[in-house]
Order: C-alpha cells, then sequence, then structure tokens
C-alpha cells in the first residue's frame, strides 16, 4: 500500500524533455496498485466475515511553465483563453491522507488489485469559476472538455487542447468522463451538479472500472503563459464502494454458485420499497468546496425496483458492483441460475472507496 504524506512542495527544475512536455501540454499521472484490508462490511448471522478497504494513490506529475513576469515586475491578472493545461498533485497541508482511488483498468494480483492507464482514457474537466464566457471573436466558448491518456501503463501523459483558464480558476476533474449534457451549471452562486448512475452494471471488474467506479477531484490554476497554464491538483477521491460478491447455498456449503443475474435492494420496513435501491445519485460540487466535502447523494425520489446484475450469460461466481457509500442498512439479495432462485439478507456499512470482499449464504426458493 502506498500512502501520500504531506510534505513541502518541492520545485521540479524543468530538463529538456519536461520543456518539451511543457510546450505540447499535458498530465504525468501514476497510480500504484492497492492492497486488501480490515474494515467494515456486509455480515449475516450466524455468519461473519471481514471486509477489505482498498488503498491506492494516483498521483499527478508534472512541470512547472514559466510566466512572463519577473520579480520586478508587478503580476497582472492574465486574459481568459484557450491554454494547454498541465496539472500538478501537490501534498494537502492539513493531514496525512490515504488515497483510496481504484481507476482505469483494475486487475485482481492475489490480494492486491493492480490500476494502470490505457491510452485513451479520458478525464472530464470543467472550469468551475465561470457559468459561461463569451470570447469577442469566437463567441461563447465551452469551459470543459477531457483529457487523455497517451500510452498504456501506471505512468501516462494527459494531454488537452484549449483549455480556457487563467490564473485562480478552479478545474473539476471528473472519472470517467462525463456527457457533458449530464453536466448542470448554476449561477448566484456558482455550483454545479451531474449524476452518477449504477444501472447496467454486468458484474465484471473491466466494465465497472471503466464506467461505474467514479473518482472527483479539483485543481486550481496557479500560473499561465500565453499558450501554457499549470495548475495544482490536492486530492482526487472515490465516491462509491466496490463490492466482491460469492454466494453459497445455505444448506450446501462449500459450493459456489453460479450467477446469472445478481438483484440487490433494501431490506425495509416500508412494503413499498423493501427490495428495491436507487439507480441514481446526484454529486454537487462548487468553486473553493474542498474534495473531501463532496459526496455521492442516492435518489430521493421513490423507489421502484432492485439494481440488477445481469452476467448476460457469463454465468461467473464472483461479481463486481458498485454501490453508493452507506452508512449502514440492510440489503436483500436474489441470485437466478439454471438451477433456480437463492435469496437472503445481510448487513453492512459502506464506506467512500473501499473494496468490500463479500462471501454471503444464501437459502433456494
Amino acid at each position: 500500500m502506498k500512502k501520500i504524506y504531506t510534505q513541502p512542495r518541492i520545485e521540479t527544475v524543468a530538463t529538456t524533455p519536461q520543456l518539451i512536455l511543457c510546450a505540447s501540454g499535458g498530465i504525468q499521472a501514476q497510480i500504484s496498485g492497492y492492497k486488501k484490508d480490515t474494515g467494515g462490511g456486509f455480515s449475516q448471522p450466524p455468519f461473519i466475515w471481514l471486509a477489505g478497504a482498498v488503498c491506492s494513490s494516483l498521483l499527478f506529475l508534472g512541470t512547472a511553465c514559466s510566466t512572463n513576469n519577473t520579480p520586478d515586475q508587478p503580476k497582472q491578472q492574465a486574459e481568459l483563453k484557450p491554454r494547454t493545461l498541465v496539472v500538478t498533485e501537490v501534498e494537502s497541508q492539513k493531514s496525512k491522507v490515504e488515497r483510496r482511488l481504484p481507476q482505469a483498468t483494475i486487475t485482481e494480483n492475489g490480494d492486491v488489485l493492480d490500476a494502470l492507464w490505457n491510452a485513451g482514457d479520458a478525464v472530464f474537466y470543467r472550469n468551475l469559476s465561470r457559468n459561461e464566457y463569451i470570447d469577442p471573436q469566437e463567441g461563447t466558448v465551452d469551459l470543459y472538455g477531457v483529457l487523455e491518456a497517451d500510452k498504456d501503463g501506471s505512468v501516462a501523459s494527459f494531454s488537452g487542447d484549449r483549455v480556457w483558464c487563467t490564473e485562480d480558476d478552479q478545474l473539476a476533474l471528473i472519472y470517467p468522463a462525463l456527457d457533458p449534457a449530464d453536466f448542470t451549471f448554476h449561477d448566484s452562486p456558482l455550483y454545479a451538479e451531474y449524476t452518477i448512475s449504477v444501472a447496467g452494471q454486468d458484474g465484471s471488474l473491466a466494465t465497472l472500472a471503466k464506467d461505474f467506479h467514479h473518482i472527483y477531484g479539483i485543481a486550481s490554476v496557479v500560473s499561465v503563459t500565453e499558450t501554457t497554464a499549470n495548475a495544482e491538483l490536492a486530492q482526487m477521491k472515490s465516491l462509491m464502494t466496490v463490492c466482491k460478491f460469492s454466494f453459497e447455498d445455505k444448506d450446501h456449503p462449500g459450493i459456489s454458485l453460479p450467477i446469472s443475474t445478481l438483484t440487490i435492494g433494501y431490506n425495509t420496513s416500508n412494503p413499498l420499497y423493501d427490495g428495491t435501491y436507487p439507480q441514481e445519485g446526484t454529486v454537487s460540487i462548487a468553486q473553493n468546496t474542498p474534495v473531501e466535502s463532496v459526496h455521492v447523494d442516492p435518489s430521493d425520489a421513490p423507489l421502484t425496483s432492485p439494481l440488477t446484475i445481469d452476467t448476460q450469460g457469463a454465468n461467473p461466481t464472483e461479481v463486481y458492483v458498485a454501490l453508493f457509500p452507506d452508512m449502514g442498512a440492510t440489503y436483500t439479495f436474489t441470485v437466478t441460475n439454471s438451477d433456480g432462485t437463492y435469496t437472503g439478507t445481510a448487513t453492512a456499512t459502506l464506506n467512500e472507496g473501499e473494496y468490500v470482499v463479500a462471501p454471503l449464504k444464501l437459502t433456494k426458493n
């Protein structure tokens, strides 16, 4: 497990390759593997098991781009214009924090989950410092876009051209990349919302990592030139809980059940909502709102259906599911396969960024 500790920022002296990167733009991102630790999880009387917390770090590396100012010249606010962006992650000045960041491609390696970038992985960005901007020459311009990885590996360059920004602007960074139509911006005060969906999961780790494990961060632009911008990213974090479910027939222990479909719902005292689960959640973000204060809020609209995991005929004995964090709830589980239907309940506290391994025992109906 790799931890990032608080320490003074060390200025990077640009070598020739770094200067080339600065001129062409990009983000350097490094992801380390993360391990399963003991933590909170599901329990089924009389079956109790320990769940793990997965910790990882996402390290954005970059190079500082010099401005046109000299020590003898007063700093002036630069014009808002399209620039090539470089983002550098810096250590939090508040406390030592473990970064729990499953991201990009995730594969199992024993009790370790390894995370890698793939070429073309996209991070959505949106300028949070203004709702819109009208350029005298171009008219209304987009204050959002994507930054893409240029190669496979634990370290990849992320680049994006024409990022409209200037000093002190704050940029939201969101993975997986959003459709701009799913991002809503509000005035007075400036804040934004976007929606996360958990519907449509197929139980595979690859699909979960690509489409359902949502991560948020915010970068502050600290310096610009006419064509480049340098921003600092203090933290990115996972908004979801990842669970690995496997099941046995309680009357035939030791034999794993193949999973054609899995449905998950809340076990409530209200028959209208019993067995149902929210399909969407909302994330509210704003300029100057700390990343640690941003959480997903599951929809409070009337719940009508459970979360359904359809393995598309793969019938695995283990499935990976992204769930909304919850301070404590009892869940219902229903597994169907060619042998029949199996049901059961379990109680859990699900925390942001945790990886929970959940072997459960069900009863055949």
